[in-house]
């Protein structure tokens, strides 16, 4: 803003930071609502000196807490949010693999007495294991998913025959044990759709495929969504008749659900078939639909506005997209939509900054300190 607007309107945006929040887990809660992630990796580090840990205290014995845990967490999970992996690899570091004996309850007994098992947050195993697909070592990734996916498998096994997690003989409740099935078997669905994403950055479609079949075993309910996501994979790849196919099968699943939702996704997947054949009239029209059933639709209107582009009505499509963002600014004041945006105005006209600015100014009231300033293409 300084830059391209100057002190008087850069003086002018407000926005949180570490100091203008409760030095808590409820001013975390803020920052992280009102998209000032950098402010909240900045609380957390506070949080954490405050138990000891954090700035300047690489290497020095602590000792850990289920609170300073989920503050690693966050922190980690801003990092890797924010796109700063090697920061995150770095901080993860000490931690080894997740399984030293000060990460468990039995380390403390003074302190959780009774208590047995791990204190690390099992999205902060699932991150550890992600971490490194961003890194470039997407293989890496997959060998620590898979030990955490043995481990969740043997968890199940245990549990099914009448026993604790860890093997130990049990005399929690039947009612306990099928909530604890319950939960490792949605837990072993979470890791299984992690190695569907790393397969698929991987460009290995046809395990990736697989994986996130495997996937409708532990969320029946979510079957639609994931048979439309790997019918848009087939897309992507270029092979209409299997997109098609599983957009079929959506199709007969959705028949079964009432709901407006069920609709749209049919709609949704019609469109992108035609979308990958170049025909954005028939495209067009199907996101028009939805926009009729549902008219605060942000994929559908970015969509609609696209292949107005391609039909060579720009105009139409600029005026599309600017009485979206006009609409709802909080709502639709999106990376990807901006980016369409700056990109028509580049089109329209070689006097587009101004309007990149006026965009910029929007932006500044609206959002945090995370936001990518690069899709309005300003430099």
């Amino acid at each position: 803003m300084l830059r391209f607007l100057g002190e008087k309107a850069a003086a002018k945006r407000q926005v949180l930071n570490a100091d203008s929040v409760e030095q808590s887990f409820v001013g975390l809660k803020q920052l992280i609502s009102c998209r000032n992630w950098r402010a909240a990796v900045d609380l957390c580090g506070r949080l954490l000196t405050a138990h000891g840990q954090g700035y300047g205290k690489s290497g020095l014995p602590t000792s850990h807490t289920t609170d300073s845990l989920q503050l690693w967490f966050v922190r980690l999970a801003l990092l890797v949010k924010l796109g700063l992996f090697q920061n995150a690899e770095m901080e993860f570091e000490p931690f080894g693999n997740l399984d030293q004996p000060d990460l468990y309850y039995e380390y403390y007994p003074h302190v959780y007495p009774g208590r047995r098992g791990s204190m690390v947050p099992f999205s902060m195993r699932i991150l550890h294991a992600e971490l490194q697909q961003y890194l470039g070592n997407p293989q890496e990734s997959l060998d620590r998913l898979h030990r955490v996916k043995t481990v969740c498998s043997k968890i199940l096994v245990n549990l099914e025959q009448g026993l604790a997690e860890d093997g130990a003989t049990s005399s929690v409740t039947q009612e306990g044990r099928q909530a604890s099935v319950r939960l490792w078997r949605s837990r072993l669905g979470r890791v299984m759709y992690s190695m569907a994403n790393c397969l698929l950055l991987m460009k290995d479609y046809v395990l990736a495929v697989e994986a996130y079949h495997s996937v409708i075993k532990y969320y029946p309910e979510q079957e639609p969504q994931l048979l439309s996501g790997i019918g848009r994979i087939s897309l992507q790849i270029g092979d209409i008749k299997t997109a098609e196919k599983y957009f079929q099968d959506v199709e007969k699943v959705t028949q079964k659900l009432d709901g407006l939702q069920g609709k749209i996704m049919v709609l949704m997947n019609r469109a992108f078939l035609h979308l990958g054949q170049n025909n954005f009239a028939e495209a067009h029209r199907f996101f028009t639909e939805i926009l009729r059933m549902d008219p605060t639709n942000a994929v559908a209107n970015n969509n609609a506005a696209v292949c107005l582009l391609y039909l060579g009505k720009l105009k139409d499509s600029l005026r599309q997209l600017e009485a979206m963002v006009q609409q709802d600014p909080r709502h639709y004041l999106h990376e990807s939509v901006l980016f369409n945006l700056t990109t028509m105005y580049e089109l329209e006209s070689s006097r587009s900054m101004q309007k990149k600015q006026a965009l910029l100014e929007a932006v500044a009231g609206k959002e945090g300190d995370s936001f990518n300033t690069q899709c309005l293409k300003l430099a």
